[in-house]
């Protein structure tokens, strides 16, 4: 419900406010983000019944179309934050460079982020046991008792997209780092301390994904020596679903823009 909430929240405020107040590529970014969480969320609701009734009689296609839905969201949010890197690196690094922050071009960062995660996970349909039910974790999802469809969900959809983003974030620290040794003019001063306060936030982000993600790992891993103890499973389905809480709180009290500025804004016009 946290989630379904405050994505919808900021979704909602940037979208009907877009024209007036949150025109830029910047916002655009985050509302894409957000929309994911909220499509997560949704994912979660429709296999309530499954974690309350842990009924292991389920339908099979069901299951999988549960499992694909539930994984393409996962995995599209951190693509979504892979664009947010692409884009903060250009603003960053090659901000000389006009065309790179153009609406255009983060749009096309966009749908490729979208479409790279749905190809993905829609091979493992081609796999039989890639989404099944664990009943351990109540859930129709990418099976780590399967080590195949967990290995290619965990490589392609986790730690490509987040190892990417953590070595663009690394590339931004390193200009920003020898940027403050020698530029000292204004301009370049406050473009310097807005691109901190972003790569924070950013930081925090990838540090709930690196956490919350883990105990997933430690499943498939496990599973390859032996079988996982069933608190991992309920620990790793918690986890997902804790980390995109958690990275939609984020988003929504540290994107001042759709929420401190636009009740104030509101407020003025009245």
């Amino acid at each position: 419900m946290i989630t379904i909430i405050f994505s919808l929240i900021i979704v909602l405020t940037i979208a009907f406010n877009w024209k007036m107040h949150f025109r830029s590529v910047s916002n655009l970014l985050v509302l894409n983000s957000s929309f994911i969480f909220f499509l997560y969320a949704v994912s979660c609701f429709i296999q309530t019944p499954l974690m309350v009734s842990n009924n292991n009689n389920i339908n099979l296609l069901f299951c999988h179309l549960c499992g694909f839905f539930g994984q393409y969201t996962a995995g599209t949010q951190i693509f979504t934050f892979l664009a947010q890197a692409i884009f903060r690196y250009f603003a960053t690094v090659l901000y000389r460079q006009k065309i790179l922050l153009t609406f255009r071009v983060n749009t096309i960062i966009i749908i490729l982020g979208w479409i790279i995660p749905l190809i993905i996970s829609g091979s493992l349909l081609a796999l039989p046991l890639a989404y099944q039910y664990e009943s351990e974790s109540r859930i129709c999802f990418t099976s780590t008792k399967y080590l195949l469809g967990a290995l290619i969900a965990s490589i392609f959809i986790f730690f490509v997209p987040l190892t990417t983003i953590i070595g663009l974030y690394g590339l931004i620290l390193w200009n920003l780092t020898h940027f403050n040794r020698f530029q000292t003019d204004a301009n370049n001063i406050i473009r310097y301390k807005r691109n901190i306060k972003v790569f924070h936030n950013i930081l925090l982000i990838v540090a709930i994904m690196l956490v919350c993600g883990m105990p997933y790992m430690l499943c498939v891993i496990i599973n390859i020596i032996t079988e996982a103890p069933w608190i991992l499973y309920s620990i790793k389905t918690l986890c997902i679903s804790l980390s995109i809480a958690l990275e939609t709180l984020v988003l929504f009290f540290t994107n001042d823009t759709s929420t401190r500025d636009t009740i104030e804004k509101n407020k003025s016009y009245q």
